[in-house]
């Protein structure tokens, strides 16, 4: 029982990979878990400044899905 339920977890986690890959989020969420584990105490000493880069990287990738509806848009008009 113990085997299904890790696999299940496993599974899971890369299905959630993948999602995170295909919507392009895959840098920001490593950048996250690294301030969050092994850049802590730069992470708490340098709060503002971390939370901005992980927050232009959000606004990058945000960026890249809306010239990607424009694009799809235009393909799909002309």
């Amino acid at each position: 029982m113990l085997t299904v339920c890790l696999s299940m977890m496993l599974h899971l986690l890369l299905l959630l990979i993948r999602i995170a890959i295909k919507l392009r989020l895959s840098m920001p969420l490593v950048y996250l878990v690294l301030m969050l584990t092994a850049f802590r105490p730069w992470y708490r000493a340098h709060t503002a400044l971390a939370d901005g880069i992980f927050l232009v990287m959000l606004g990058c990738v945000m960026l890249s899905w809306i010239i990607s509806l424009i694009r799809f848009a235009r393909r799909g008009v002309g």
